[in-house]
């Protein structure tokens, strides 16, 4: 439980802190970090893993934050990661919205 809590404080520093002051581009807000780093995480749209009725946070393991955080650390150091990751997400994103399409939703 120790674990998970600094864990989740790490990870909103990282969120509202550290990388929003870090970057403009490709993202400057929070939520598109978060966006990110969870589309990373499940390696497709977080939400169709997650219960989107819930924070997303509150649903995660510890394991998960901590790839996570490890993740946006990775970033930090090495920004064209996050340019990457940025596209994936929004890749997986298209794909999703153009299937919706074609299925009438």
């Amino acid at each position: 439980m120790k674990d998970t809590i600094s864990h989740i404080y790490r990870y909103k520093q990282l969120l509202n802190e550290v990388l929003p002051a870090s970057f403009t581009k490709p993202v400057r807000f929070n939520h598109c970090f978060n966006r990110i780093v969870l589309d990373w995480l499940f390696q497709d749209v977080w939400y169709n893993y997650l219960d989107r009725s819930k924070t997303a946070i509150s649903q995660l393991d510890t394991v998960q934050l901590q790839k996570m955080i490890e993740r946006m650390e990775q970033w930090l150091l090495n920004p064209d990661l996050l340019v990457e990751d940025n596209q994936k997400s929004l890749t997986w994103r298209k794909v999703k919205s153009t299937f919706e399409k074609q299925q009438g939703s």
